[in-house]
């Protein structure tokens, strides 16, 4: 039997046939030689009650980047890896595009508009400022093709919000030139049934027209990509979606 403080350090353990045990609180592994507990893709130091490096979710964690989560049971990411997502965790549409992975892409889930994005409070985030939190972003790598899973950044053309991101990066970026509009059916304790979940850009709306299968012709939007000169070079109409494939 073992006994924690309150930060996952070991502070007492009956062992009477003395077997060797390096999983701690909670579930991490302990390093003999630095005294750390190895957390895949990060160190913690209990005595210290933080981590040795920043969080990659940088501060959707919180305002400290090196505490110990505040919120390990709820928001989840067996990995340590996702892509930037600032949808206020309180909102489904948050936990949707966490389930959002294409190959190759790195993927920004937020708020947006032609102008400018929102962060997880609601305050605009402007082409620079996204640019910066996407180039400090452990996963992302020079080069590497975005994509804006939001409303109307790519409307407006070359003077969009994905275009002008484009130039700022050097890189290809993708977003809806209209809403990215979201469906899915609740269980029986109202709560959304993750495989019952489409996307699509389509400027109709879901709390109007039910769960659909087919999108209306007139309210279809595009995925349109914007090279590195913020020039458009290709737009693809909508699909129906789930965000799992």
């Amino acid at each position: 039997m073992r006994k924690y403080g309150e930060w996952g350090n070991l502070s007492g353990e009956e062992n009477p046939v003395y077997l060797e045990q390096v999983i701690r609180l909670p579930g991490q592994q302990y390093d003999k030689e630095s005294g750390l507990y190895y957390n895949r893709h990060r160190y913690y130091n209990p005595g210290q009650g933080r981590y040795i490096t920043q969080d990659s979710i940088g501060l959707s964690g919180g305002l400290n980047p090196y505490t110990y989560p505040l919120n390990p049971v709820v928001n989840i990411d067996p990995l340590g890896l996702v892509n930037i997502n600032l949808f206020p965790e309180n909102q489904y549409i948050h936990d949707i595009a966490d389930h959002i992975t294409i190959p190759g892409v790195f993927t920004v889930g937020v708020h947006g508009s032609p102008l400018y994005v929102e962060d997880a409070s609601g305050n605009p985030v402007d082409v620079k400022k996204l640019a910066d939190m996407i180039r400090k972003d452990r996963n992302y790598r020079k080069g590497k093709p975005i994509k804006l899973i939001s409303c109307n950044t790519a409307k407006g053309g070359e003077g969009s919000f994905a275009s002008q991101l484009a130039k700022e990066l050097n890189v290809n970026v993708t977003g809806p030139d209209t809403l990215w509009s979201v469906w899915w059916e609740n269980d029986n304790s109202g709560i959304p049934q993750m495989d019952s979940v489409l996307t699509a850009p389509t400027d109709s709306q879901p709390w109007t027209r039910g769960h659909p299968t087919v999108l209306d012709e007139k309210d279809r939007g595009n995925w349109v990509t914007f090279g590195p000169d913020g020039n458009e070079i290709s737009s693809v109409k909508s699909e129906l979606r789930s965000p799992q494939r």
